[in-house]
Parts: structure tokens; C-alpha cells; sequence
């Protein structure tokens, strides 16, 4: 039991002010209270609740409506304070309030390094996933957002897209969307495939091919982006923090607005390593499986390549060439094993779109 002291008592039915006697005995957890009158009152530690500012230090009683203790002994209130730590009676706000302000700002400062860190390790990858919450619709509307703009303002070769949607139709590209092609004329070296299932191939990448498996290879690696859904996923990459926030609050009309605004950067979105390797990957395994020759995956990298010297390849900052990348394709090739068949029908339409 500690030391009685003197202490300002208040009963919460009038305003006067009352002397109190105070002690505390730890063994029974209770505090005992006699006011000047005699009257006398056992408070239990798991019925009080506390406040301290500076020195002065103020207890409540749950069970004593408006009642007051006020205690201004710094030796008391040391004790009585690791009472209710032990207690599990110390709110977090009471707890910071006593670390000083040296340690309260070392702390924030620690607490917006972790978040940092989560807003940029963790979140994107959460966001990321959080794209098998969309659904499919979603990503017909973003992409058709874009869409309609684009062909609208570009030069698009009917002809030649007519061609490239034969071409594809030859093809098994592992599709469940339906896929719609375009032919844009324009130098630059570019393709690029939007989440509602439109391909866009530019000429200026069509004249950098030599064959037929060089086409298929890249009709395979951007149906793969479709399949995959790589572009929704990389939109709510990068815009992690508020596509979290809408999915929590089921506020998809708030997570369109945000999309729309941002639906014009879709034909630019660089996909990560991860979903390029995904895409390579995918793509190489739809030329196997439709017995084309698979060496066309490589051919088109080296093809891009030597585009490289020639005038900057849009398709660079979108698609970003390795070696590593060629060296995976090369590898896998030489582990698999496939077949190869001749498809005139392929050649036939790939001279169509070179001409």
C-alpha cells in the first residue's frame, strides 16, 4: 500500500470542492478513498478511467457518475500509472501523451516511413489483385473509352485490318473475349492491346517483320495481355491507393471517373517484367500450339532490334526488349518439344498486310 495523501475530491452531485484522503493497495488493485467527512469508498482499477496533464492527474469512476479524484503527487501518480499499465487500463493516446515530444515525432516519423513503405511495396501488389474483383465489363468500358478516340483520330487502314482480322481468325490465341484488330498507319514501331479486347498494330512495326511468324508471335504476346487482363491489373497498380479505397467503399461509379480520366494513357501502360515475361511466355506457347515456328518470338525481337537503330521504337516504352527476355524465349524453345507446319494461308495474308 502506498503512502495516504491528500487529494481534491469532487462527487459530482455539487460544485464543491472536497478534501480527500488516498491510498492505493496494489495487492487488491483498488484505490481507497475517505473524504473529511468520514465517508469511504473503494474504487476497483478495472471500474477507473484516467487523464494526466502534466502533473496533475484526474480519475474517474464508471461507477460513480461525475465523480472526480485529483491528485497533483508525482510520486503517486508514477505508481498509480503502472497500476493500470499492468492492468491493461493505459489508453494508446495516454501512452503517447507520455513519451515526450522528442519520441512522439521520432515516432511519426517511423510510422510514415512504414506507410510509405506499404504504399509502395505492398499496396500495388494488393491493388493488383484486387482487378479479380472487376468485372469483365470493366474492362469493356475503359477500353471502349479509349477506343472510340483513338480510331477515330488515327489513320486506320480498313483494308489492311480487314487482313490482320483474317490473319488472326487462322489463329487459336487461347482467347475468351472476342478480339478486334486494327491496322494504323503510321511510322511509328508500335502495337499495343486494350482491355476490351482491342489490338492495335502499327505499319511502321509491320514493316520491320519479315514472316508470317513474327506476326503470329506478336498477335500472341498482346492476346496474352488481353487473357491476362495486364492492363486492368496494372490501373489499379497504379492508381493503388485510390482504386483500394473505392473497392472498400463500393464506389465503382468514383473508381470509373478515375479511370476514364486516365483511359487516354492505356495505349502507353508499361506492364511490369512480371507480366511481360507472362506475356512472352503465353505468347511462344500459342505459336507451339498452333505449330508455327517459335523461333518467329525471337525473330520479331531481333527485328525490333535493328528498328532500334533506325528510328526510336515506340514499342520500346510499352514493351520493353531485353536480352534476358530473347534468352528466356530461346531457352524454352530449346527444352520444348513441338511441331512445325506449313500455313499458306498465313503467308499468303501476311504479304497481303506488307504490300
Amino acid at each position: 500500500m502506498t503512502k495516504a495523501i491528500v487529494a481534491k475530491y469532487f462527487d459530482g452531485q455539487s460544485s464543491a470542492i472536497q478534501k480527500a484522503t488516498l491510498t492505493f493497495n496494489g495487492s487488491q488493485d483498488a484505490l481507497r478513498l475517505v473524504t473529511d467527512g468520514g465517508a469511504a469508498q473503494i474504487w476497483q482499477l478495472s471500474d477507473i478511467r484516467f487523464e494526466q496533464y502534466g502533473d496533475v492527474l484526474e480519475i474517474r469512476n464508471d461507477k460513480h457518475s461525475g465523480a472526480k479524484v485529483t491528485v497533483t503527487d508525482t510520486y503517486f501518480s508514477s505508481i498509480f500509472y503502472m497500476a493500470m499499465k499492468d492492468n491493461k487500463r493505459v489508453d494508446v493516446h495516454t501512452r503517447l501523451l507520455r513519451l515526450g515530444f522528442s519520441k512522439i515525432i521520432a515516432l511519426a516519423i517511423g510510422l510514415l516511413g512504414v506507410i510509405a513503405l506499404v504504399y509502395i511495396y505492398v499496396l500495388p501488389p494488393v491493388a493488383e489483385r484486387s482487378a479479380a474483383l472487376l468485372p469483365d465489363s470493366f474492362d469493356n468500358e475503359i477500353g471502349d473509352v479509349f477506343t472510340e478516340t483513338f480510331l477515330e483520330e488515327s489513320d486506320v487502314d480498313a483494308e489492311k485490318s480487314d487482313y490482320l482480322e483474317h490473319f488472326a481468325g487462322e489463329l487459336d490465341l487461347g482467347n475468351t473475349k472476342r478480339l478486334r484488330f486494327a491496322v494504323v498507319e503510321s511510322e511509328e514501331v508500335n502495337a499495343f492491346a486494350l482491355p476490351n479486347g482491342q489490338i492495335v498494330v502499327f505499319t511502321g512495326l509491320l514493316d520491320c517483320m519479315d514472316s508470317a511468324d513474327e506476326l503470329a508471335a506478336l498477335l500472341g504476346h498482346e492476346a496474352s495481355h488481353v487473357n491476362k487482363r495486364h492492363s486492368t491489373k496494372m490501373l489499379c497498380r497504379n492508381l493503388a491507393g485510390y482504386m483500394m479505397v473505392s473497392l472498400l467503399l463500393s464506389d465503382v461509379n468514383g473508381i470509373m471517373a478515375v479511370v476514364a480520366e486516365n483511359a487516354q494513357q492505356l495505349h502507353a501502360l508499361s506492364y511490369s517484367r512480371k507480366f511481360e515475361q507472362e506475356a512472352d511466355e503465353q505468347g511462344l506457347k500459342i505459336m507451339m500450339d498452333n505449330q508455327l515456328n517459335p523461333d518467329g518470338m525471337v525473330e520479331l525481337f531481333e527485328a525490333l532490334d535493328k528498328a532500334q537503330g533506325i528510328a526510336v521504337p515506340e514499342i520500346m516504352s510499352s514493351h520493353p526488349l531485353t536480352k534476358e527476355r530473347k534468352a528466356n524465349m530461346q531457352n524454352i524453345i530449346s527444352k520444348s518439344d513441338y511441331k512445325i507446319k506449313s500455313n499458306s494461308i498465313l503467308e499468303s495474308l501476311f504479304e497481303d498486310l506488307k504490300n
